[in-house]
């Protein structure tokens, strides 16, 4: 990722945040499932706790976005618990698609093409170093 493309995802991510977590969770959780039904055996937590996990999770990346490197030992915990729910790698471009159609909801007009972009690449190396530690366990 481009040093603004950092920018981007960090800000965007803090206007974000102003948006209630359970009902973003709420709006996430259901369109990954009805648009991938196949998933819904997997998360059976409440959608207050898959909520929170999930912007824990994101938070957590976000934060030290520009030192990825230094988070790739959590995210590849995180990937580890995801396989024992049974998360397998090609349901990643499910939940990626997921995640983006939910910020492009929550963010509305401040969704912009370089954000969308940012928020993509800033995925796409997230879930690879996911899928990577999947393949090596």
């Amino acid at each position: 990722m481009t040093p603004q493309q950092i920018t981007l995802v960090k800000n965007s991510w803090r206007n974000f945040r102003q948006v209630e977590p359970k009902a973003v969770g709420d709006l996430f959780y259901s369109h990954l499932i009805l648009k991938n039904p196949s998933l819904k055996s997997i998360f059976k937590f409440s959608l207050e706790r898959q909520s929170k996990l999930l912007f824990d999770f994101l938070s957590t990346i976000i934060t030290r976005l520009d030192r990825i490197n230094d988070l790739e030992d959590d995210i590849r915990l995180v990937a580890a618990t995801y396989a024992g729910y049974g998360i397998l790698p090609q349901h990643y471009e499910m939940i990626r698609s997921a995640l983006l159609w939910t910020l492009e909801k929550g963010l509305e007009n401040d969704w912009t093409p370089d954000i969308a972009d940012a928020w993509l690449t800033g995925s796409i190396e997230v879930m690879h170093i996911m899928k990577n530690s999947m393949s090596k366990a």
